[in-house]
C-alpha cells in the first residue's frame, strides 16, 4: 500500500528555512542557510563514503546539492576523517560506488553534449581525479540508477518521443488530458556500458516502473510497476516484479490486494531481500497507519511479515538498514526510536536490543555492502545534528567517528532548551510534544507560548533537530516565547490505534489534545495562558483554524499555512482527495454531505476572531490554492478578524524558492509581533516600507543622535569640549566626526572660527599642529587619544563612507573621468575654502552591514584626515578638492587648505 497520506507533511521535514526580524543573536539567515547531509552511500571497503551536501544558495534562489567523499583512514596520515569535495555545479545527487571500488556514478543535470539529451543524466568519476564524464544522453533524462555490474548500470529512463508527442510540440498546443491512461508512456529499465556509453533494453513492459534493486549477484532485479495515472483512490496499486536478467523472465511478487512493498534492501548473499509496506484498517483508502517489515526468499519465492515484536507501532521513519547477520531497525517510539537489532536465524529473526543511546535519536542509519559500516545522523530538539561513521556489529557500535561537521555557525549560538513534555489528553490518554524554553527563562514568570504544530496528520514532532522555514523556534525563543509543538490524536510513530483514532473524528481529539497540553502548561504556572499563538503548516494550518473558531478568544495570533477550511471541495481538488477525505470523513461527500459539512471550518468562520496571517502556493495541489482563497475571502468579508493573506507564485504545496520562504518566516515574526506582543502596528509595519534600512533617513531614525554641547557638536570632558567618539566592532573607537574649529579652539586659542562655522571641520593643519591636539587632548581628559593609522582610515572609509560625501563629484553632480577632473579641478580651487567645505555631518552618514552600527560622518569627504604611516604623518581620503581616480594606484595630495584630523581613542 502506497504511503501517500504523509504527503501533506513529509516535503516540510527535510527542509532544511534570512534578515533580522527582532532583536538578538538569532538571524532569519542562520535558519534558511543551512546545509544538510544526504544521499549517503558507502564504499565496498567501508573506508570511503559519499554522501551529498546540501546548500541553500540564496542567489540562485535555490538549495543545490553537490557530492563528497569522506575516507574514514586519512589517506594522508592523522587521526581524524579527510573530506573532498568532488563536484561543484549544484546539480548533482545519488551517488554510488561501483561494486569493485573503481569508479562513482551519480545523476546530475548538468549540460551535455548530446543535443539530444534532455533532464538528468548518468556521469561517472573516477576516484582517483579527473573531470566527470558523461555516461548516457537519454532524451528524457535518467529517472534513478544502480551499478548492475563493474562495468554496466541500470538505469529507468522514458523512451523517446513519439510522433504524436513531437506533433504537439511542433504545433505549440500544450491542452493537457488530466490522467491520460493513452499517454501513459513507459518507463523501462535499461543498462549502459560505462565506458562504450552503450545503451540497451532490459524490459519491453507498459506502464511505468518506479523504484527497482538488482541483486548483489546481478543475475535479479525486483522492481515496481504503476500501470494507471490515476491515483486519486486505492484501486491502482503498484505491482512488484522479480526479473530474471538470464532469462528475461518477470514474475509478479506481493500478488496479496493491497500489499504493495517498496524500499527494497537486498542481503548481501543475494539469498533474499527485505521491504516495507504501509498497514491501516482501510487499506482500500490507503488510509495512515504504520510500516510493516517484509522478507522475501528468492529460493523459495515466498514472502513473509518480519516479527517485530513492537506492539502495534511497527517500523519507524528512521527507517531499516540491512547488516551482516540480519537488519537494523529504528523502531517507532513516539518522540523518539527504538533501535533494534534482528538476527535472522534458521527458523526466523530474533530481535536484540541495542544498548548505544544515539540510536534513540538518530533519524538516518545507513548500512554499507560490507553489512557493518555504518552512517547515521544523531540529534535531539536542541542538539543540532551529528554526522557519524562507525562499525557496526552484532547490534553494537564498535567504532565510530565524526563522519563531517555541518552548520559550524551554530556553535556559538545560544540553543533553546527543549524537552518531550507529557499529559493528559483526549480520552484519557497520554500525549507528548516538544517544548522549546525561552532563551531568557526563569522560572518565577509565565511567558508568551506560540503552538506550533506538525503536519500529516500523520506526520509526528520527535525529539530532534528541528530548524527549517515552518519550524523555526530560536526566533521566538529570543523574542522571550515558549514554543509547543504537540503530538496530538492521529500523528504517526505512536502506533497503529493512536494513528488512526482520528477517522471519522477529525478534529474531536486533536483539538482537544492541543487545548488541555497549553492548560497543564498554564496551570504549572509556566505559560501565560493571555498571551498565546498558534501556527502550522498544512495539517498544522487546519487545526490551526480549528482552534480559533472553537477556542475564539484563547489566540491573539494565528499564521496558519496551505491549510484546508473546505472538505466538500478538497475531495475532487487534492490530488489524493479521494483517500485521504473517504479515510478520514468516512466516504464520499455525495454519501456524508452533513458531515462534510460539519467537518469544514468555512462554515463556522464567523466564529473567528484571531488575527490571521494566511500563506499558500498557487500550484499546491496536496492543498489545493482555492483553499487559501475560500479562507481570506471568508474572513475578509465577515470581518470580525484582521487578515492577511500571502500568495507564493509556483509554488507547490512546500515553499522550494530560498525568497519565498524568507519572506514567509519574515512575515511570521512581524504578524506576531503586532498581533501578540504589540510592538509594531501594521500602521508603522507600512511606514517602513517606504524607505529601505540602508537609507539615510532610517538609518538616522534607527541610531542615536550625535551629541551636542551648548549647541555644538561634541562632549564636555573636564570642562573642555571634545570629539565624540563611537565604537566599531568592539576593536576601534573613533571620532563620530571630523575635529570641529569650536573643538580645534579649545586648544588653539589662535585659530580663526568666523561667525556661524564653529562646527566645520578645522582645516588648513600641519601634520605637527594634528600631532599636538591630540597629544593636548590626552593631557586634558587623561584618555588615549592619537592620530588613526593609514589601514584604520582605508578601512573606515571602505566600511562607513557616505553616498554622497563632499568631493568634487559633489560639485560637478556626477563622477568624473580623470581629465574631467582635472578640468574640474582647476575650477574648484579658485573657490575660497569657506565656499567649499561645509559642517560636519552635512552630507548623509555611512554605515555598517545592513545598516548596523552606529553612524560616522565624512570619512570620504569634506576635508582629508592626518593619518600615521611607515613613512610618517600622510593626508588621507578625499577632499571637497580631491578625488581619487578607481583605476590609480595612487590619489592625489591634498592641499594643506583642505586637511584636517579625525581622532582614535585607546580603550
Amino acid at each position: 500500500m502506497r504511503t501517500c497520506l504523509l504527503a501533506l507533511s513529509a516535503l516540510l521535514w527535510a527542509a532544511p528555512l534570512y534578515g533580522q526580524p527582532t532583536d538578538g543573536p538569532w538571524t532569519i539567515d542562520h535558519v534558511l542557510t543551512q546545509r544538510s547531509l544526504t544521499d549517503v552511500n558507502i564504499g565496498p571497503d567501508g573506508n570511503r563514503v559519499l554522501w551529498v551536501k546540501e546548500t541553500p544558495n540564496p542567489e540562485a534562489d535555490e538549495t543545490q546539492s553537490d557530492v563528497y567523499l569522506t575516507y574514514r583512514d586519512n589517506p594522508h596520515g592523522g587521526d581524524s576523517t579527510a573530506t573532498l569535495q568532488l563536484t561543484r555545479t549544484g546539480d548533482n545527487r545519488s551517488p554510488r560506488w561501483s561494486p569493485d571500488g573503481e569508479h562513482i556514478a551519480f545523476v546530475s543535470s548538468r549540460e551535455t553534449e548530446a543535443a539530444d539529451a534532455g533532464g538528468a543524466q548518468l556521469w561517472r568519476l573516477d576516484p582517483r581525479g579527473g573531470a566527470p564524464k558523461a555516461i548516457t544522453s537519454v532524451e528524457h533524462g535518467v529517472r534513478g540508477a544502480r551499478w548492475l555490474d563493474d562495468d554496466r548500470l541500470l538505469f529507468t529512463a522514458r523512451e523517446q518521443s513519439t510522433r504524436y508527442e513531437e506533433h504537439l510540440e511542433q504545433t505549440e498546443d500544450d491542452a493537457d488530458v488530466i490522467e491520460d491512461t493513452t499517454l501513459y508512456r513507459p518507463v523501462r529499465l535499461f543498462t549502459v556500458h560505462v565506458e562504450t556509453g552503450e545503451v540497451t533494453r532490459v524490459t519491453d513492459n507498459d506502464h511505468q516502473i518506479e523504484e527497482f534493486a538488482p541483486s548483489p549477484d546481478g543475475q535479479s532485479v525486483v522492481y515496481s510497476l504503476d500501470d494507471s495515472p490515476i491515483d486519486a483512490d486505492a484501486r491502482n496499486q503498484p505491482h512488484q516484479f522479480l526479473l530474471n536478467l538470464d532469462t528475461g523472465a518477470a514474475t509478479e511478487i506481493f500478488d496479496e490486494q493491497y500489499l504493495d512493498p517498496s524500499n527494497f534492501q537486498w542481503t548481501a548473499d543475494g539469498s533474499g531481500f527485505y521491504a516495507t509496506d504501509g498497514y491501516s484498517s482501510d487499506p482500500e483508502h490507503e488510509g495512515a497507519g504504520i510500516t510493516k517489515l517484509y522478507h522475501y526468499d528468492r529460493a523459495a519465492r515466498t514472502y513473509q511479515e518480519v516479527p517485530l515484536d513492537w506492539g502495534d507501532k511497527g517500523v519507524g521513519y528512521g527507517g531499516y538498514t540491512v547488516v551482516d547477520g540480519g537488519v537494523h531497525v529504528q523502531l517507532a517510539d513516539g518522540p523518539t526510536f527504538e533501535p533494534r537489532f534482528y538476527r535472522k536465524t534458521s527458523d526466523g529473526w530474533a530481535p536484540e536490543e541495542v544498548a548505544d543511546e544515539r540510536f534513540d535519536h538518530a533519524s538516518a542509519f545507513t548500512a554499507g555492502p560490507d553489512g557493518e559500516t555504518v552512517v547515521f545522523s544523531h540529534s535531539t530538539a536542541d542538539t543540532p545534528p551529528s554526522y557519524r561513521v562507525g562499525t557496526y556489529r552484532d547490534g553494537a557500535l564498535q567504532r565510530d567517528e565524526t563522519l563531517t561537521t555541518l552548520n559550524e555557525n551554530l556553535d556559538d549560538l545560544p540553543i533553546p532548551r527543549a524537552e518531550v513534555v507529557r499529559w493528559t489528553g483526549a480520552n484519557g490518554d497520554t500525549v507528548n510534544g516538544i517544548l522549546h524554553y525561552p532563551l531568557d527563562y526563569d522560572p518565577d514568570r509565565a511567558y508568551p507560548m506560540m503552538t506550533v504544530i506538525h503536519g500529516g496528520p500523520s506526520g509526528v514532532d520527535l525529539d530532534a533537530w528541528s530548524l527549517g522555514w515552518t519550524v523555526y523556534a530560536p526566533l521566538l525563543a529570543q523574542r522571550s516565547a515558549f514554543v509547543f509543538r504537540p503530538n496530538y490524536h492521529g500523528s504517526g510513530h505512536h502506533g497503529l490505534d493512536f494513528v488512526e483514532s482520528i477517522k471519522g473524528k477529525y478534529y474531536e481529539l486533536e483539538v482537544p489534545d492541543i487545548v488541555s497540553g497549553i492548560d497543564s502548561l498554564a496551570a504549572a504556572g509556566t505559560v501565560d495562558r493571555d498571551s498565546l499563538g498558534v501556527m502550522g503548516w498544512s495539517n498544522g494550518a487546519i487545526l490551526t483554524t480549528q482552534l480559533t473558531i472553537e477556542h475564539p478568544e484563547l489566540f491573539q495570533v494565528a499564521a496558519p499555512g496551505a491549510g484546508d477550511v473546505n472538505w466538500t471541495s478538497d475531495y475532487g481538488n487534492c490530488a489524493f482527495g479521494v483517500r485521504f477525505d473517504r479515510s478520514y470523513f468516512k466516504g464520499a461527500p455525495w454519501e456524508y454531505t452533513e458531515h462534510y459539512i460539519q467537518k469544514s471550518p468555512l462554515f463556522e468562520m464567523p466564529k473567528v476572531q484571531t488575527p490571521t496571517l494566511i500563506h499558500h502556493g498557487t500550484e499546491d495541489r496536496a492543498v489545493p490554492y482555492e483553499q487559501g482563497w475560500e479562507y481570506y475571502r471568508a474572513l475578509q468579508q465577515i470581518g470580525n478578524a484582521p487578515v492577511r493573506f500571502l500568495s507564493y507564485p509556483g509554488e507547490p504545496h512546500g515553499l522550494r524558492e530560498l525568497s519565498h520562504q524568507r519572506r514567509k518566516v519574515a512575515e511570521d515574526p512581524k504578524w506576531i509581533d503586532t498581533h501578540l506582543f504589540g510592538e509594531t502596528s501594521m500602521q508603522e509595519r507600512v511606514s517602513e516600507r517606504l524607505l529601505a534600512d540602508d537609507a539615510p533617513l532610517s538609518l538616522l531614525e534607527d541610531t542615536d543622535a550625535p551629541a551636542r554641547t551648548d549647541g555644538h557638536h561634541g562632549v564636555r570632558v573636564n570642562g573642555t569640549l571634545v570629539p565624540e567618539t563611537v565604537t566599531l566592532s568592539d576593536t576601534l573607537t573613533v571620532g563620530r566626526f571630523e575635529v570641529t574649529r569650536a573643538q580645534f579652539q579649545a586648544f588653539a586659542d589662535d585659530h580663526d572660527v568666523p561667525a556661524g562655522t564653529a562646527d566645520y571641520p578645522a582645516h588648513g593643519l600641519s601634520a605637527d599642529r594634528a600631532q599636538a591636539y591630540v597629544d593636548w587632548l590626552s593631557e586634558q581628559t587623561g584618555r588615549d587619544y592619537r592620530l588613526p593609522t593609514a589601514a584604520e582610515l582605508a578601512a573606515l572609509k571602505a566600511a562607513r563612507a557616505g553616498p554622497s560625501e563632499n568631493t568634487p563629484a559633489y560639485w560637478a553632480g556626477f563622477s568624473p573621468n580623470p581629465d574631467e577632473y582635472r578640468a574640474l579641478r582647476t575650477r574648484l580651487t579658485q573657490h575660497p575654502t569657506e565656499a567649499l567645505l561645509m559642517p560636519v555631518g552635512s552630507r548623509p552618514a555611512g554605515h555598517g552591514p545592513n545598516g548596523a552600527g552606529p553612524l560616522v560622518y565624512d570619512v570620504g569627504g569634506n576635508v582629508a584626515e592626518w593619518a600615521r604611516t611607515e613613512d610618517g604623518p600622510q593626508p588621507q581620503n578625499a577632499s571637497a578638492l580631491t578625488l581619487k581616480d578607481p583605476k590609480a594606484e595612487t590619489a592625489p595630495t591634498p592641499p594643506r587648505r583642505v586637511t584636517g584630523l579625525r581622532v582614535v581613542l585607546d580603550q
